[in-house]
């Protein structure tokens, strides 16, 4: 008798493919090593171009760039097809690396910065359409598993590395290797990828509308960050007018009843905003305060955050494993807000010299593993609630809410530190919003 003959299983990896799965796999690599590596070097960098009170924007200028550059391409990569996106998008994002690498003094550097991350964010959504493209719908699913990776090593390794370099030779190394890499991978994709068809898509008019509310949210949130590095009193004004006008353009962005709380997808939109800006702002500050009020140096900074990211690896993994039923979300969810916590409630006590460094160590884990569990069970649960036709503008708004909530934040912390830079409570009250926020997830996440 015959044996059955064994099931063949389709590789990802073929001669075929391999090109591409390279050229995308190296630049998405590239773009997330500059983005964890800048949280070690920051700091040295804007000192060394005097501009330390350009630190919040420095960093948030890119998240906001990279806003706008999601909800441009969007709607424009069905009509005008993939590869125009990513030429226009990666020549941008090299061109920023460039010039933040060159630039001799704060302003140009934070100009590089804001052109990176508008082709950093149109990159992210054409990799998307790239991979649908490219790769079948059976395999997609270990293609975006690979996208994983291509972030997590970046984020362990990163920002050690970064500061590693930055004490041996200088910040502008860091920058200038993303430089070398993103444009080699920007070409090699370029290469293998040919000429995609074009293929039309619906009426822009609604895209259009919301390109405009995010271009003014985008405008709120830099004029927040500039208003932070003011006087006190114009500080107040601009910061006042800007806060009116970003809830104002959000309120248009974001899927209605978002900012009200009214309806379960709307609350873990929330939800997922406040938690990624408690852990942003944390991160951030944490990094600044141990450089220039604690005297680590950027490599042992760096250690720090590179120990958090373990932590959101192991919760990743963890939920991995948990049943992916609408009770399992709930569950994991709010177990997700209460870890998060942690790591500001720590830092804080920290910034009282409550705690050694060491439960700030040990709660970084703890606050990367509650991310790492809840990120992607709020995206589950968020899709699961909506309409498939609704994937799309969820999706979006999970994406979106979350950067103008981290930048948001940051731009409220920088003022803060501002305003009380001759006093010692200027981190303690920084941690304690980030402390905040947490906790507002927290109440969120229960009443999701």
């Amino acid at each position: 008798m015959t044996a059955p003959a064994r099931p063949t299983v389709e590789r990802l990896w073929t001669v075929r493919r391999a090109p591409f799965l390279v050229a995308v796999l190296s630049l998405m690599t590239f773009i997330a090593f500059e983005a964890f590596a800048v949280t070690t070097v920051l700091p040295v960098a804007m000192a060394d171009l005097d501009g330390v009170r350009w630190y919040s924007l420095a960093y948030a200028g890119t998240i906001t760039a990279a806003l706008v550059g999601m909800i441009i391409a969007g709607p424009r990569v069905d009509r005008h097809g993939p590869r125009r996106l990513l030429v226009v998008g990666g020549t941008l994002f090299v061109l920023g690396v460039a010039l933040s690498t060159l630039a001799p003094d704060a302003p140009t550097f934070i100009l590089g910065r804001l052109i990176q991350g508008l082709g950093g964010g149109m990159d992210s959504v054409v990799l998307y359409v790239l991979i649908a493209r490219h790769v079948p719908e059976r395999l997609r699913a270990r293609m975006f598993g690979l996208l994983t990776v291509a972030w997590l090593l970046p984020s362990i390794v990163g920002p050690v590395a970064a500061g590693g370099l930055a004490d041996l030779t200088s910040w502008r190394t860091v920058f200038g290797m993303v430089f070398v890499g993103a444009t080699a991978s920007l070409l090699g994709l370029l290469a293998v990828t040919g000429r995609d068809e074009q293929r039309p898509g619906a009426s822009p008019r609604t895209g259009d509308r919301r390109i405009v509310a995010t271009l003014a949210a985008a405008a709120a949130l830099v004029a927040l960050h500039v208003g932070a590095s003011l006087e006190v009193a114009w500080a107040r004004v601009m910061i006042g007018v800007a806060l009116l006008v970003l809830v104002i353009s959000a309120s248009r962005v974001l899927p209605s009843g978002t900012l009200r709380l009214r309806g379960r997808p709307q609350r873990l939109i929330a939800l997922r905003a406040l938690l990624g800006a408690a852990v942003t702002g944390t991160n951030v500050y944490l990094t600044l305060n141990l450089q220039t009020a604690r005297g680590l140096s950027p490599t042992a900074a760096g250690v720090v955050i590179a120990i958090g990211a373990l932590g959101w690896a192991l919760g990743a993994w963890f939920q991995g494993w948990y049943p992916t039923d609408r009770g399992a979300h709930v569950r994991l969810v709010r177990v997700a807000a209460v870890l998060v916590a942690v790591g500001p409630a720590t830092v804080l006590a920290y910034a009282l010299e409550l705690v050694p460094l060491a439960a700030v160590v040990v709660a970084s884990i703890v606050m990367g593993t509650g991310m790492g569990m809840g990120s992607p069970r709020i995206s589950s649960a968020t899709l699961e609630l909506v309409n498939d036709d609704e994937h799309g503008r969820y999706s979006s708004a999970l994406q979106s809410g979350e950067s103008m909530a981290m930048s948001a934040l940051l731009a409220v912390l920088a003022s803060v530190l501002t305003v009380s830079s001759t006093s010692a409570l200027g981190f303690p009250v920084v941690y304690g919003l980030c402390l905040a926020a947490a906790v507002s997830a927290i109440a969120i996440a229960r009443a999701a």
